[in-house]
């Protein structure tokens, strides 16, 4: 009977609701405020993302080659086109080497010619030769014939046998360094003619052009100055302006394509461009320490500058005329403390702001809660 008397008291203890509040406000180190009436209001859930204006594609006017910048054709805020001449640099070096591979190329393509000293020489040689060829050939017929009525001694036979022989085997041998020659002044005039088109497309990188429609947003090199191959010349700016909003890593899972943005540029605050989100990168910036997305301008504003910095609102949801209670009169766990008899009764809560929070059910609008303010 003891224990039971023992366990009811602690029963009675646990499930007190005097004790309740007390505690609640103890734990909250809270004091209690005047009573609140819930009230009907339009109300919007929105995450909150600053960032800058960007364009959709960017590129860089890189240095393929060593140089001094020797003309810009274009300066910051032009528009360029694709292939558009941007900036040349220096080729002096690169034009002599030009001109160097294309006499070379040329001096190659005459020496593999007809008229070339080599095969000039052959062929006289050849010429010579097949006419030796011929006269020994005859006179080796002739004595043929002589041979066998004993006309002339074998030892003159096979002299002349020899000899054809001889002139023979010279003229196959000439006509084959004849063929050898012309492979090999062919090979010669192919990789100088591959020199001579690779120094014409080495000169190519002394000419910078347009890699797509665009704007120019900075040059970092001006005329004169000396240029290393890799150097950043220029930022272009490519393809339709978008906001690019840096999000914190706690509100990422509540941002989705489609969604309204309503955005206020630093240079035009007094006006609110409206915006859809379009793309969410998958990754973590850990240079903006945020994920970034883009939201695409409805419409597009005139004169929009890249880079400009702006702040934005990503609508996550809205409810017209809803329930709210102000945010300082939510405890945690979602619970809110009834007027009338103090008692700490759940809510279930739909959109939050810092100002308001939305009910959905638990609490009517006819009856009062306290503020419970902290530090009190």
């Amino acid at each position: 009977m003891e224990m039971k008397s023992m366990q009811m008291k602690k029963t009675d203890m646990k499930y007190s609701p005097a004790l309740l509040i007390l505690i609640a406000l103890a734990v909250t180190g809270c004091r209690r405020d005047h009573p609140i009436q819930p009230q009907f209001r339009d109300i919007v859930d929105a995450v909150f993302a600053s960032g800058n204006t960007t364009a959709k594609s960017q590129y860089k006017v890189t240095a393929y080659a060593d140089g001094y910048l020797q003309d810009s054709y274009v300066s910051e805020d032009d528009s360029v086109h694709k292939g558009q001449l941007l900036f040349r640099i220096d080729n002096d070096i690169q034009r002599t080497q030009i001109q160097n591979a294309e006499v070379n190329y040329q001096v190659a393509l005459h020496n593999a010619s007809d008229s070339g000293p080599q095969v000039l020489q052959l062929t006289s040689q050849i010429a010579q030769a097949q006419k030796k060829k011929t006269t020994d050939s005859l006179n080796y017929l002739r004595y043929q014939k002589l041979i066998p009525i004993h006309a002339v001694a074998q030892v003159d036979y096979d002299n002349a046998r020899l000899t054809y022989e001889a002139s023979a085997a010279s003229l196959t041998q000439l006509q084959k360094n004849l063929e050898d020659v012309r492979i090999n002044l062919g090979l010669n005039t192919e990789n100088t003619r591959a020199q001579y088109r690779i120094q014409q497309q080495n000169n190519n990188y002394y000419t910078l052009t347009g890699e797509a429609n665009g704007r120019i947003e900075n040059v970092h090199k001006k005329n004169g100055d000396l240029v290393r191959k890799g150097d950043v010349i220029a930022d272009i700016g490519a393809g339709l302006q978008v906001a690019r909003l840096l999000i914190a890593e706690e509100d990422i899972r509540r941002v989705q394509l489609g969604q309204q943005v309503l955005v206020s540029l630093n240079t035009d605050k007094d006006h609110v461009l409206k915006a859809t989100v379009t793309k969410i990168y998958p990754s973590f910036s850990t240079d903006d320490q945020a994920f970034i997305a883009e939201a695409t301008f409805d419409p597009l504003p005139s004169g929009l500058r890249n880079g400009t910095q702006l702040q934005s609102n990503i609508l996550i949801g809205e409810d017209k005329h809803a329930l709210v209670i102000p945010s300082s009169c939510l405890l945690p766990g979602d619970s809110v403390i009834l007027a009338a008899d103090l008692r700490r009764i759940p809510v279930s809560t739909g959109i939050k702001t810092l100002e308001w929070v939305q009910i959905l059910s638990g609490l009517t609008a006819d009856q009062s809660i306290l503020t419970i303010n902290p530090g009190h």
